[in-house]
């Protein structure tokens, strides 16, 4: 299956920059979660039944009906005041994953790259993007892969990559130590920026 790309949405939970285990497979992974607005999100839900159309064709065994079929996407969430969270109709939340390692039909182990960073420009920002928190908005690039095991039937999103729109500045600014170490390493975006 080919790549795609999202509409524009905000990262609320995960980590694209280093892999980690998820809890719930045991497996290291990037994964992003991503509220996208239900008004935007209809692409999404046609690229899904699309694949699951290409899975039917292809395998008759495969359920014809959605319902017992794990997606990736649910109802998003707010928050209230008291603390207490409440469906969001006007939201969903997609999730997206790539594992950090899988294995070949040898039985040999490989590591995967890490999902590709974008600026808003397009231009690559993966080695000089050191975090991307929650908050930031941005466009998944993304493979809709439908997987078949014993127990498990489903559609996963395959993390490729993000572009960001905007970054999410840290929630506070820290201060200078006088005297206190400086890296050398010097940021090629960052000295253009100030050059400029």
């Amino acid at each position: 299956m080919a790549n795609h790309v999202s509409p524009l949405g905000t990262i609320v939970f995960g980590n694209i920059v280093d892999p980690r285990e998820n809890p719930n497979s045991g497996r290291i992974e990037w994964n992003i979660g991503v509220v996208i607005p239900l008004s935007d999100a209809e692409s999404l839900l046609k690229i899904i039944e699309s694949a699951l159309a290409e899975k039917r064709a292809l395998d008759t065994r495969f359920p014809t009906s959605n319902d017992k079929l794990h997606m990736p996407y649910r109802m998003s969430q707010k928050k209230l005041e008291d603390g207490s969270k409440e469906d969001d109709p006007d939201n969903l939340l997609f999730t997206f994953k790539r594992n950090a390692r899988y294995q070949t039909r040898g039985g040999e182990t490989k590591t995967n790259p890490r999902p590709s960073l974008y600026d808003s420009l397009g231009r690559i920002v993966t080695e000089t993007v050191h975090v991307v928190p929650g908050g930031t908005t941005g466009k998944v690039i993304f493979e809709p892969f439908v997987y078949d095991m014993p127990g498990s039937k489903g559609v996963q999103f395959q993390l490729r990559g993000f572009q960001i729109a905007e970054m999410k500045k840290q929630e506070f600014e820290l201060q200078p130590i006088e005297g206190g170490w400086v890296s050398e390493e010097e940021d090629p975006i960052a000295a253009a920026l100030a050059a400029g």
